[in-house]
């Protein structure tokens, strides 16, 4: 076989290497020996491979025994690489011809940003229409359904034989979490194992309110479902985020088609009206953020956000990472920078919105109510500081006598506050104890600052005005009201006299709010006539009035909308929103499209982009390798958001095709994919380890088992709870904290970009600031100690305990609540000697951190 390898690779050296060795290096290795350079390594070039790491050269160009990394991707004694999955033995030989043809490291060549994508980018494999779904190969051993057929076929061309069936209790268990999120119950176990009406089962699962709890979540991964962002050191929440979440759970359980649901998270607002299912909620998609806020000038923030919307829509449907576009051509996929910004136009001319869920006379009401508390909040803001003013300059003026200590203490307590301030020890300038023995000139002193401050303040204060952008500049509107200028810092540049820094830090100490002789607006009574208190007083009194009258707020989905002036983007030299160059108009993906791309004038282009993106074959094959990885752990393609040159190649090229094309044929149908899917004997297989199979296939690419899986962070809570009795299955509605009084499912907890959920980011939950493809599975010390210490468990250990308070066999009892099964007479005898120790809640608190629990066969 290595033959073929070697004159694969003699043929065409830098095809080879861009076709077999650059993607799986990528994939494998630049992780751990990129810019991390983990033991000293860096593989990211051919100098990183023969300069090496602190074991030496880890590549010896023709001599594959002689090369340090062949030795660890062959897994031998001392070296082991790399760490998870090992390499299947053709990536292993192709890594042995690429050495053996003299390591050939070829420069990536750039798409070129003028002329046409050639006829060989487009025949790219994913970019290829779908093959007939009517093409299934006919294997010698038994193929229950075109699935089978396709996975026999290759098992017997690499001669591995598939594993039996999994047993009835191990199958309704994974159905169960594949489907729903949940485990079965012990009577449902015990009913299937009696009837086995596998068909049935997954109809039931298919139809059940759970079933979106648990595909929704799904698609909140990729879509970066969050309730929050960051707003300087606070964090600015959304507060009817959840209706998104809430309409994924939704269109999910209605089987809604997914071009329909691809199309209505872009663009629900131009689509007609469905009377009975409201799409615009997903317009969430794009609502939600991530916004920028103040994280960076407002160009830089504007450009950042468009660059999420276009590597989340890219990658999470169409599965290629355009994003790689913004600062120069994609350097393996045939995607420019012109395309790039030719999206970026689409979200250039989109701008947050929020849709009332409310009568128009309702909006009215409390959008008038708010500005009578807004003026009302700013004639009391206007009061008080013209008050502070006038208390300053009377104080100012009889500063001289305070630091004489001369008449009665009067005007709140402003003698004593003056005898401390002169009594610290320190200041932040030269004055004192300088001028303490002379209070004529420090009193002098002290009116000149006050005088000079009110002149430079009221200098810019003229300044600014003049500095201030015109009434129609351009404005950006984000969530809870926030507003901003597109250009940086308006008035910004404009000159202003400065204060004499000692100076000034003399005029902050007496004159700031709650200075020595500028009061608080808390302490400014004190120092107000009777009539000015009074006045004051009816002030706060009406606001109070208005506060507590104030309308319930009312609701309203996050969502976006075409701006009133649509406009293409100029590209941005080196990705820089500062130095930009020619305009490029709106349009789709060019590798994509027809000979002639279509431009976008009249609006946005959402519609058109989404329309563009359903109309294409690799969003199907997206969709359809998503839903097999969620099934299988592992994607035909293993990269799901990536299906370009970097990505996994699908290990069953025409069975992706297949499943594809039946999810176009059946009306864009999930559950019927998902049906099809569940049903054959492919995933049926018990996750039993053959010990021929491991060693063909030791990573299972070609499904000859079904892989072993741990549970996900919502999966293990809601399992908890479920086992313990405590779970509350309400549908939907507002978000909870997930702490320990919470019962609801997971997927109904609060998600934030700010500060994540401790327990979801323990157990491997994505970063809801980017787009996931998949979760990290992560085994470490503080998950264990969690089962130990944390205050849910003990909680729900508890419940369960208090379960089984009342049974005659609470062993028996306890195992067929936790597993749904009988313990084996060792085990009941294991748990009966336990228990002789130990309390029934500790009995349960071993029983649901066990791996059985936590594991699906």
């Amino acid at each position: 076989m290595l033959a073929l390898f070697l004159l694969a690779a003699a043929a065409d050296p830098n095809a080879f290497f861009e076709e077999n060795i650059r993607p799986l290096l990528a994939a494998r290795c630049i992780g751990c020996h990129g810019d991390a350079k983990v033991s000293g390594l860096r593989l990211d070039s051919r100098e990183g491979f023969l300069t090496g790491g602190r074991r030496g050269a880890a590549l010896v160009p023709g001599d594959a025994a002689a090369s340090l990394f062949v030795r660890a991707v062959r897994r031998s004694a001392d070296l082991q690489m790399p760490p998870g999955d090992p390499l299947a033995e053709a990536e292993i030989a192709n890594l042995e011809a690429w050495v053996r043809a003299g390591a050939p490291w070829p420069k990536a060549q750039l798409v070129r940003t003028t002329g046409k994508i050639t006829g060989e980018q487009r025949a790219w494999w994913a970019f290829r229409p779908l093959a007939p779904a009517g093409r299934v190969p006919s294997p010698s051993g038994r193929a229950r359904t075109p699935i089978d057929a396709y996975i026999l076929d290759k098992l017997e061309r690499d001669s591995i034989k598939p594993v039996a069936p999994a047993s009835p209790r191990a199958l309704i268990r994974r159905l169960s979490i594949d489907l729903t999120g949940l485990p079965p119950t012990p009577a449902e176990v015990e009913h299937y194992e009696r009837n086995q009406d596998t068909a049935a089962l997954v109809e039931r699962l298919l139809a059940s309110r759970q079933f979106g709890e648990r595909w929704g979540r799904f698609w909140l991964d990729v879509a970066r479902y969050g309730e929050d962002d960051v707003l300087g050191l606070s964090q600015e929440r959304y507060p009817n985020a959840w209706r998104y979440r809430d309409w994924v759970i939704d269109a999910w359980n209605r089987d809604l088609p997914y071009d329909v649901f691809l199309k209505a998270q872009l663009a629900a607002d131009q689509m007609p009206s469905d009377p009975g299912f409201d799409l615009r909620p997903a317009l969430g998609f794009l609502g939600l953020g991530p916004w920028q806020y103040t994280v960076s000038p407002p160009p830089q923030a504007r450009a950042d956000e468009r660059h999420d919307r276009i590597d989340v829509v890219t990658r999470g449907f169409l599965g290629l990472t355009a994003a790689c576009a913004r600062c120069h051509d994609h350097k393996f996929d045939p995607i420019t920078t012109r395309d790039y910004y030719g999206l970026g136009g689409v979200f250039a001319s989109t701008e947050y919105r929020e849709i009332p869920l409310a009568a128009e006379t309702v909006v009215h009401a409390q959008e008038r109510h708010r500005s009578l508390m807004a003026a009302k909040k700013k004639e009391i803001s206007e009061f008080v500081r013209a008050a502070q003013d006038r208390v300053s300059a009377r104080l100012s003026g009889a500063v001289e006598g305070y630091l004489r200590e001369e008449g009665r203490d009067r005007d709140g307590n402003v003698l004593a506050r003056m005898r401390r301030y002169l009594a610290r020890p320190q200041f932040d300038h030269p004055f004192l104890p300088k001028l303490a023995d002379d209070p004529a000139a420090l009193a002098r002193l002290i009116g000149e600052v006050r005088v000079e401050k009110a002149a430079i303040d009221e200098e810019k204060r003229i300044a600014l005005e003049r500095a201030r952008p015109p009434g129609n500049a351009a404005k950006t509107r984000l969530p809870n009201g926030y507003e901003t200028y597109d250009e940086f810092c308006p008035g910004c540049d404009v000159a202003v006299r400065a204060m004499d820094r000692d100076r000034f830090m003399l005029w902050q100490d007496l004159f700031r709010d709650g200075g020595v002789l500028r009061p608080s607006e808390a302490e400014l009574p004190a120092f107000l006539s009777t009539e000015e208190r009074l006045h004051l007083q009816h002030l706060r009194t009406a606001l109070a009035a208005l506060e507590a009258g104030a309308p319930e707020p009312y609701p309203f989905l996050h969502a976006v909308a075409d701006k009133a002036r649509v406009a293409n983007l100029r590209i941005a030299q080196r990705g820089d929103p500062y130095t930009l160059g020619d305009e490029t108009p709106r349009r789709f993906l060019e590798v994509l499209s027809g000979p002639v791309p279509q431009l976008w004038t009249e609006s946005s282009g959402r519609l058109e982009l989404a329309t563009a993106i359903a109309s294409h074959p690799l969003a199907a094959r997206v969709a359809a390798n998503r839903v097999w990885f969620h099934l299988f752990g592992r994607g035909i393609v293993n990269s799901p958001s990536n299906f370009g040159r970097l990505g996994d190649r699908p290990t069953h090229p025409e069975l992706l095709d297949y499943l594809a094309s039946r999810l176009v044929a059946n009306r864009w149908s999930m559950k019927a994919l998902i049906r099809e899917i569940v049903l054959t004997d492919t995933y049926q297989r018990s996750s039993a380890i053959d010990a021929a199979g491991h060693d063909a296939d030791p990573a299972n690419k070609l499904y000859w088992r079904h892989e072993r899986r741990r549970l996900d962070a919502e999966s293990l809570r809601d399992s908890i709870l479920a086992a313990s009795g405590s779970l509350d299955a309400a549908i939907g509605g507002p978000s909870e904290e997930l702490g320990p009084d919470c019962r609801r499912r997971t997927v109904y907890g609060r998600v934030s970009r700010f500060r994540l959920n401790p327990t979801l980011e323990l157990f491997d939950f994505p970063s809801p600031a980017i787009s996931a493809e998949k979760r990290n599975v992560t085994q470490v010390p503080l998950q264990r100690l969690y089962f130990l210490n944390n205050e849910f468990l003990s909680r729900q250990s508890e419940a369960l305990a208090g379960r089984l308070e009342n049974s005659r066999d609470p062993a028996g009892e306890a195992y067929r609540l936790v597993f749904a099964r009988a313990p084996l007479a060792q085990e009941r005898q294991l748990a009966e000697d336990f228990l002789r120790e130990a309390t029934l809640k500790e009995l349960a608190r071993v029983l649901l951190t066990t791996n059985e629990f936590l594991f699906v066969d």
